[in-house]
């Protein structure tokens, strides 16, 4: 039951992460880029104002911290993915590798069936 469990999780924080890689391809491309990717209209309503620079400079304001933030996440799961297969494996890990795990394996389980739902 274990290796099953183990098994599922693995395979919903992977494709959690191929999201965040996702994410991350766009954040790098549209973010700091918006205005070679992106050419309008541009009006009122929009993020930045009604000029091409007031949108390109909030896109860049918003997704260059986020560039990081997102490669540290990905590190992040792969951290708590190898310490999981390590305590599996018989190795000790620390006592909260566990329920980190299931917590983040339901939390990416509502972010992946809330994404397909707006698609």
């Amino acid at each position: 039951m274990a290796l099953f469990l183990h098994g599922f999780s693995s395979l919903v924080l992977g494709v959690v992460c191929w999201f965040l890689v996702m994410m991350l391809v766009l954040a790098v491309v549209r973010g700091p880029f918006y205005g070679f990717v992106e050419h309008g209209p541009y009006g009122p309503g929009t993020w930045g104002g009604p000029t091409k620079a007031g949108a390109w400079a909030a896109h860049a304001a918003i997704a260059v911290p986020l560039i990081p933030l997102l490669g540290f996440g990905l590190r992040g799961i792969a951290l708590l993915q190898a310490a999981t297969v390590r305590r599996l494996y018989g190795s000790r890990t620390a006592w909260w590798t566990i329920p980190v795990t299931a917590a983040l394996t339901l939390a990416g389980l509502v972010l992946l069936y809330s994404w397909t739902q707006q698609v």
